[in-house]
């Protein structure tokens, strides 16, 4: 009988607060993605300062199952830039937009 109230608590509080995450400011921070996952990783400072196109494009080229993610609030002439190389590299990319993925100069821009 306890068990089964324990389960349905759990059900409860996942439908009332969402699925439990884990290590959620790494992920805020890496956009979705864990540390660990990550090949190559670049700040909005950096993103700001140059252009990463060709160490990307070498990238894709080692990896093209690997997906490019884009942060939102990046400037519209970068996102841009780095959706177009995607495209012609015909790699996956995904913009991510979620008010929970962070936005500071340290945080990843691109992954």
């Amino acid at each position: 009988m306890a068990n089964s109230e324990d389960q349905m608590d759990k059900h409860l509080q996942s439908a009332i607060f969402g699925a439990p995450v884990l290590h959620p400011d790494e992920q805020h921070r890496n956009l979705g993605t864990f540390h660990e996952r990550i090949d190559v990783g670049i700040t909005f400072t950096q993103a700001l300062m140059r252009d990463y196109s060709t160490e990307l494009k070498s990238e894709m080229a080692a990896h093209p199952d690997y997906q490019l993610l884009l942060h939102g609030l990046l400037d519209e002439d970068i996102l841009n830039r780095y959706v177009k190389l995607a495209n012609q590299q015909h790699i996956r990319f995904a913009i991510r937009n979620d008010l929970m993925y962070q936005h500071t100069p340290t945080s990843l821009a691109i992954a």
